[in-house]
This record gives structure tokens, sequence and C-alpha cells, in this order.
């Protein structure tokens, strides 16, 4: 070893810079518009929460997403047109058939 080696001999260069993260394309941002109004998700700030939701960042536009976004944020959006709000009331209330007492 020499003066000059360091103490784990690493490279005094700077590292390459981490790439860029790839824009959205044309083709997604139709798919996300389409998945919004299938759904039934109209209003602005709910397509806000759900894109912040599953970016977690702040997203001024639609061309602020990355294309890796792009699918969390439609499975969140899948999700959210499947549910099925839970049941409220009594067995009574929801029954499906007649009984005696409603022939009366």
């Amino acid at each position: 070893m020499t003066d000059q080696d360091g103490l784990f001999n690493v490279s005094t260069e700077q590292p390459p810079a981490a790439p860029t993260e790839r824009k959205i394309s044309d083709q997604q941002v139709q798919l996300l518009r389409d998945a919004f109004a299938a759904a039934g998700i109209d209003g602005m700030d709910d397509r806000k929460a759900i894109v912040e939701s599953v970016t977690i960042r702040s997203v001024a536009t639609i061309r602020d997403l990355h294309a890796k976004d792009v699918r969390p944020i439609l499975r969140r959006i899948e999700e959210r047109r499947n549910y099925a709000a839970p049941v409220t009331g009594s067995a009574w209330d929801t029954r499906e058939e007649d009984t005696w007492i409603d022939r009366l």
C-alpha cells in the first residue's frame, strides 16, 4: 500500500446520476381517464385524492405522474369500483322473503 491509497481504495469520482423517471405517456393518461370514468369518479378532488394516496406525493396534474405510477393507480381505482358498502341493519331488515307477519 502506498501513501496515496485511501482507507478503502474508494474512487473519488462522482457516482453516475440516477436515471430520471419516465414520464406518463398519452396512452397511459387515457387509460387513467377511462378508468376514472368507468368507476364513476368524476370529481377532480376525488381523483387527486386517489392518485396522491398511491403515489404518496403531491400531484398537481396528471402529467406530473411517472409511468410506473399508472398500474398501482389503476388497481386502486378498480378496488374502489368493486367496493361493496357494508350491509347495515338487522337480519330482519335485510330479509329477502316475506314472513307471516308481512302478510298480515
